[in-house]
């Protein structure tokens, strides 16, 4: 009955002329237009039929009419809350209807009202719906949201989950909701969350920590990896990238998971790196067959397929429905007057135009445009801005900070001199911060990027400008969002990532909508609107497989292939995966989880090409397996070469010295040279092993970033190497993230795993223990045992320094490590502000 009354509404013309309306009032409000004189109607009739309709379309099970209903709702008590009270009463209704009780507990406190002044029969029907929708866990009480209750429902089915939902819906809180749980009933000793960056692990890690410090459990929180002569933690939960993950597992053969939560998991399709998610995914369930798996991401069409290619059938929880709406406004600028832009809405896909914005200067560029349009309309609330790369970042936050200058807050000041010390004196940000603005991008220090967060999060900054970072689930959700033109690397933005882009306009428990400005639209590469938000996810490791595999065959068969040493080979990850099941006896299981079953011609040839590769080379399982990520032709050229020098200069010649030793520099110089030319296929005249030797030293030895910034426009003014200090600034962060610790991890990995098969082969086994653990020190960029203990407990690399300086032990373990950190006083220790933060977040309750 009732969803049939609630079609009739959406069936009936009048009440989408009604919504178009509303939201006409709304956004003409919002933008000092006189939005009611377009109106010719009697207000008042049309704002009770949309709240009676509100209503009813609450109680629909259509997505499409809850989400009508919510916009209805809030749109109503924004506009007109002042003048029709009951309009905030008439929202309480429909979102407890609609399940959504974090916008109804915002909604009591924007407006000091309570559900208990509604009538009696009402307030029973709100309790009995938060009720059904409540979960306890210890001696708290949780509401949830109705897929949020959906989705725990499922979780404690213990199937394997496939979740979709938008970047708001909650799920992250409900998945550590529930790994807190198992841990609490002593289901588990083990849990992992796997992320794609960095910039991910610090941002989950943070909310586990919470959880983990306010709670009375003998739980560790892991989040780098942990050397094999290091004991795993008897309890821990692993926050990690599928890199950290791979060592992990590689260093620890008991290491064997019971809850694995795949956050982002349409990385599964990511290239190279999306094979090595499944290669640890499926690593991690053949070491305990009745471990959960969960997938999660945003806006996936059947999410359930996932996992598939894990030879598992799983549960599908999905959702649409954001906790926030997203208004969406179309800016056009080449007006006659230069200055000026036109305002459009959206409504049911068609732009309803409702006036123009006159801005204090020219729109005569992409960077202009943006900058004025933001400083013009984003005064309503926070605002975000989306940017090709680093470098626009700076440009735009420039531009955004180019105003009348302000007295600048204590706290401002504050965020300015951490960042000086953090980076370097001369990095922009630190300026652009005392005036409101911030960037965040993935290439920044840790701690860094989370002072941003926090600092924009807690309203110290008016104006963020962010990369793609936003589209890797980083949780920087703002009141406005500006766009104009976005692309993702080399290509235009596609309506999936547009999509998931926008679900960033919004706070969920700050406000009820989010505004979503795209600036001349109509000349955008592509056209995002008219495409679909749903995600169709195929795992690299599949198409390689089935619909690449004549491609990925004669890539095995081409030993002699140079590969591109700017970026790692499409099929070089699943070329080294199908060797190593080779030799583990499992090809047969992974093709035919490809859907590859026995007298398939494409297996046929995939077994063969596999067969001959290995005769190629004499490197056993677990060398090959220990160097997932380089071609095991690469691998024996390595072998070979590393034998020869053995032969002739004895184990001390190729074994890399420490850090620390003195000798280290000329030693990593021939090191880099064999891998280089060896695993890279560079010429023997490649200069660059003097370069990345200088900055690998500096990094791992521990130097503070600021130092290896100066030495390295030492280096260039050296070497005659003309660059200005803004760009070396960022072309080191930039070698930091992506040579330092991603290529350089790689190749140091392959090294010394090859290492220790030579010195074996040719009876130095005595020498192997010397070998030391430098993927570990670049992953961390610290060489000493107390720093090292620091970041393993979950703390920045910038922190470590400042409590490796002020510790009197250079050798405290972890749980050394941990135990002091407890007994210093952090609020007397002379430390940033930043690193205080971070030490109470994971080490103290609140």
């Amino acid at each position: 009955m009732i969803e049939e009354l609630a079609e009739r509404i959406w069936s009936n013309p009048n009440f989408h002329n009604d919504t178009s309306s509303l939201r006409n009032l709304v956004f003409s409000d919002m933008f000092g237009f006189d939005g009611a004189a377009a109106y010719e109607g009697d207000h008042n009739m049309m704002l009770r039929r949309l709240t009676s309709s509100a209503l009813m379309l609450a109680c629909s099970e259509r997505s499409e009419l809850r989400k009508r209903s919510y916009e209805i709702a809030t749109g109503i008590s924004e506009y007109a809350s002042q003048t029709h009270p009951g309009s905030v009463y008439a929202l309480l209704l429909a979102l407890g209807r609609l399940g959504n009780f974090p916008a109804m507990e915002f909604a009591k406190r924007r407006y000091e009202v309570s559900e208990f002044a509604l009538p009696q029969r009402t307030i029973a029907e709100s309790s009995a719906r938060r009720l059904s929708n409540s979960v306890t866990l210890g001696a708290q009480d949780f509401s949830l949201t109705d897929f949020q209750f959906g989705l725990w429902n499922k979780l404690s089915s213990q199937h394997t989950i496939g979740i979709s939902a938008p970047t708001s819906a909650g799920k992250s809180f409900v998945l550590q909701f529930y790994a807190r749980k198992l841990f609490e009933e002593k289901q588990i000793s083990y849990a992992a969350i796997l992320v794609p960056s960095r910039a991910l692990i610090t941002q989950v890690s943070e909310d586990v920590a919470s959880w983990l410090t306010n709670s009375s459990l003998n739980v560790e929180l892991i989040t780098t990896p942990i050397p094999s002569e290091s004991k795993l933690p008897s309890k821990a939960v692993f926050v990690v990238t599928q890199e950290r993950m791979q060592l992990l597992l590689s260093a620890h053969p008991n290491l064997s998971p019971e809850l694995l939560i795949v956050d982002e998991a349409q990385n599964l399709g990511d290239g190279p790196r999306g094979v090595l998610l499944s290669s640890v995914i499926e690593e991690s369930l053949r070491r305990f067959e009745k471990c959960q798996l969960v997938f999660a991401g945003p806006n996936l069409s059947s999410p359930e397929k996932l996992a598939q290619g894990f030879a598992r059938e799983a549960v599908p929880v999905s959702t649409d429905e954001p906790t926030v709406a997203q208004n969406i406004f179309l800016l056009d600028t080449g007006l006659s007057d230069p200055s000026s832009a036109k305002v459009s809405f959206l409504s049911d896909g068609k732009p309803i135009e409702i006036g123009a914005v006159d801005c204090d200067q020219p729109l005569l560029d992409h960077k202009s445009k943006l900058v004025n349009l933001g400083l013009r309309l984003g005064g309503n609330g926070q605002s975000l801005f989306y940017a090709y790369g680093p470098s626009e970042c700076e440009d735009i936050a420039f531009g955004l900070s180019d105003v009348e200058e302000k007295e600048p807050t204590a706290v401002q000041l504050e965020l300015s001199k951490f960042v000086k010390e953090a980076v370097h004196p001369d990095f922009q940000l630190s300026s652009f911060v005392l005036q409101g603005v911030g960037y965040h991008y993935g290439r920044l220090p840790s701690l860094v990027r989370k002072a941003i967060e926090d600092a924009f999060s807690e309203g110290v900054l008016d104006y963020l400008v962010t990369t793609s970072t936003l589209l890797q689930g980083v949780n920087l959700p703002a009141r406005n969002l500006f766009l104009r033109n976005p692309r993702k690397g080399d290509e235009p933005i596609s309506s999936v990532d547009f999509w998931n882009l926008s679900g960033r306009a919004g706070r969920l428990g700050k406000e009820f909508s989010g505004n979503i400005f795209l600036i001349d639209y109509g000349t955008w590469e592509s056209d995002p609107l008219s495409g679909t938000s749903d995600r169709q996810v195929e795992p690299t490791l599949q198409s390689h497989l089935v619909q690449q595999a004549d491609a990925l065959i004669e890539y095995i068969k081409d030993k002699e292939r140079a590969p591109d040493p700017r970026v790692q080979d499409e099929y070089e990850n699943t070329f080294v995966k199908l060797v190593q099941d080779q030799m583990k006896g499992r090809l047969a299981e992974t093709l035919a989880n490809a859907g590859l079953m026995e007298g398939n011609q494409t297996r046929i040839a995939l077994e063969q090409s596999i067969s001959r590769a290995l005769d190629e080379v004499e490197l056993d399982e677990k060398t090959i397996s220990s160097s997932p990520t380089v071609s095991i032709y690469r691998q024996q050229s390595l072998f070979e070469r590393l034998e020869k020098s053995l032969k002739l200069k004895g184990p001390d010649y190729v074994i890399p010295k420490h850090p620390r030793d003195p000798n280290a520099y000329s030693s990593y110089i021939g090191v880099l040279h064999r891998c280089h030319q060896a695993i890279l296929k560079l010429p023997k005249s490649d200069k660059s092993p003097k370069y990345f030797t200088q900055l690998i030293l500096r990094w791992m030895r521990g130097n503070p970033l600021p130092l290896i910034i100066d030495g390295n426009l030492k280096y260039n003014q050296t070497n005659g190497i003309k660059s200005n200090t803004a760009t070396v600034i960022r072309k080191t962060l930039s070698e930091i993230e992506n040579d330092v610790r991603f290529k350089y991890v790689r190749l140091f990995s392959c090294y010394n795993a090859v290492l220790e098969a030579a010195l074996r082969k040719h009876d130095f086994e005595d020498s192997i223990k010397s070998i030391p653990a430098i993927p570990l020190y670049l992953e961390m960029g610290a060489s000493s045992v107390t720093m090292m203990s620091f970041i393993g407990l979950g703390l920045s690399r910038f922190t470590s320094t400042q409590l490796q300086e002020v510790a009197r032990r250079v050798d405290m373990s972890q749980d050394e490590a941990r135990i002091w950190i407890r007994r210093q006083n952090i609020e007397a220790l002379d430390i940033p502000s930043a690193s205080a933060k971070e030490i109470r977040r994971l080490f103290q309750a609140a």
